[in-house]
C-alpha cells in the first residue's frame, strides 16, 4: 500500500488537541472575565472571584493537558504517532460501534488498559500477535507500522528457552540476580526512595497549601496577608522541586553507576538487567531542571494573566508599560517551558528504549508471559 494511504492518526490527534484547547480557552477567557467583573463596580453577573478562580484554574488544568499532548506528539516520530493513535482507536471503535475515530469522546481518554497498549505498541514491544488481534477489530484500517518486520521477528529463533524446565531455570538465575541487586543496592544505601521519597512528599504538601492560599486570597479579594502567604509558599515550593530534583539526579547517577557494573560482568550481562535497577532508567538525569519546568508554565500563566488584565486599567503609560513587560516575560517563560518538555520528553525516550536493551531476554518472556496471561482469561 502506498505510503500516502498509511493510517497517519491525525485525526485523533487534531481531535484532542482541539477538545483540551476549547476548554483551556473557555476556561482561561471565561475565568478572567469573571474575575474582572466581579471586581467592577456594577458586575453583569452574580459570580464571585471564588467562582470565577476555579473556572481559571480549570482552564488552566486543561491548558497543560494541551501542553502534555503537544510535547507527546512532537517527541515522538510521525510512525509512532500513528501507531499509537492506530492502537487506541482500534479498541475505542470497536467498543463503540458507529463511532467516528476523530472524536474518541471519554471513553478513551478514560480507558487506561488501552493507552498502556497503544504505549506498548508505539515503543515497539507489542507482539505480532498482539497487533493482529487490533487488526482484526476494523480491517479496513490497516496497522501503520512495519508488520513484516514484526512477523519475521516472531518467527525468528528465539533466545528464550522453549521447554517448561528451561524457563523456570532461567527465572531462578533472574530471581537470584535480582536479590543479588537488591543487595548491592541495599549496601549503597539505595535500597529505598529514603530522602528524595520525603522531600517529594513535602513538597507535595507545600505546593497544595500554596493553591489553598491562591483561592482563600481570591475569595477574599486578595487581601495582603493571603496573597504575600500565596507568594512566599510558591517560592518555598520552586525551592523544594529543585532540590527534590538535585537529589534525584544524585541517586540516579550513583544507580546507574551499580548498573553499568553490573552489565560489565560478562557472565552475567547476558541474562538483563535485572529489576531493582529499572528504576534508575526511568527517570533521565537532569530532574533538577525538569521539575522545574511545571513551576515555569504555572508561574508564565498567573503573570501573563495578571499582567494582560491589569493592562487597562494602568493609570499612565509607564503603569502600563511595566504590565506589558510582565505579560511579556511571563510569555516567554511559559514558551520556554514547553520547549524545554520537548528536550525531556525526547530524553525521557531515549532512557526508555535503552532499558529495553539492557533488559534483552527478560523483556521478551515477560511480554510472552502477559500475552499467556491474557489468553488464559
Amino acid at each position: 500500500m502506498p505510503d500516502s494511504q498509511k493510517y497517519s492518526g491525525l485525526g485523533y490527534w487534531i481531535g484532542q488537541f482541539a477538545f483540551s484547547a476549547l476548554l483551556a480557552i473557555l476556561g482561561l477567557a471565561g475565568g478572567v472575565y469573571m474575575l474582572i467583573d466581579s471586581g467592577s463596580e456594577n458586575p453583569s453577573s452574580s459570580t464571585g472571584v471564588g467562582e470565577g478562580a476555579i473556572v481559571l484554574l480549570v482552564g488552566i488544568v486543561f491548558l497543560l493537558l494541551l501542553i502534555w499532548l503537544i510535547v507527546s506528539f512532537v517527541a515522538q516520530s510521525r510512525q509512532q504517532r500513528a501507531v499509537y493513535a492506530w492502537a487506541i482507536m482500534q479498541d475505542y471503535v470497536s467498543r463503540n460501534p458507529g463511532a467516528r475515530a476523530t472524536r474518541p469522546g471519554r471513553a478513551v481518554r478514560g480507558d487506561i488498559a488501552s493507552m498502556a497498549t497503544a504505549a506498548r505498541a508505539r515503543d515497539g514491544v507489542l507482539g505480532y500477535e498482539e497487533v493482529l488481534r487490533l487488526q482484526a477489530l476494523r480491517p479496513e484500517v490497516p496497522y501503520p507500522g512495519d508488520l513484516e518486520a514484526l512477523r519475521l521477528a516472531a518467527a525468528a529463533p528465539s533466545r528464550i528457552p522453549d521447554t517448561p524446565q528451561e524457563r523456570e531455570r532461567r527465572r531462578a538465575e533472574w530471581a537470584a540476580d535480582d536479590g543479588d541487586a537488591r543487595a548491592r543496592l541495599d549496601a549503597a544505601g539505595l535500597g529505598g526512595p529514603g530522602l528524595v521519597h520525603r522531600t517529594r512528599l513535602v513538597t507535595r504538601v507545600v505546593g497544595w497549601a500554596a493553591v489553598a492560599a491562591f483561592l482563600t486570597s481570591a475569595w477574599l479579594k486578595s487581601p495582603a496577608p493571603a496573597t504575600t502567604t500565596f507568594l512566599a509558599l510558591t517560592g518555598l515550593w520552586c525551592v523544594l522541586r529543585l532540590v527534590t530534583g538535585l537529589l534525584q539526579d544524585a541517586r540516579t547517577r550513583r544507580g546507574r553507576a551499580l548498573a553499568h557494573a553490573w552489565l560489565s560482568e560478562a557472565e552475567k550481562s547476558d541474562r538483563g538487567l535485572p529489576t531493582p535497577f529499572d528504576e534508575f532508567f526511568k527517570t533521565s538525569l537532569g530532574a533538577w531542571w525538569i521539575r522545574l519546568l511545571t513551576p515555569m508554565a504555572l508561574l508564565g500563566v498567573f503573570f501573563l494573566l495578571g499582567g494582560l488584565a491589569n493592562i487597562g486599567r494602568a493609570s499612565d503609560p509607564v503603569e502600563r508599560v511595566v504590565f506589558v513587560g510582565m505579560a511579556c516575560a511571563a510569555a516567554g517563560f511559559f514558551f520556554a517551558s514547553i520547549a524545554l518538555r520537548i528536550v525531556a520528553a525526547r530524553r525521557a525516550a531515549v532512557d526508555r528504549d535503552r532499558l529495553r536493551a539492557y533488559r534483552r531476554g527478560r523483556e521478551a518472556l515477560s511480554s510472552e508471559d502477559a500475552e499467556t496471561a491474557r489468553r488464559g482469561a
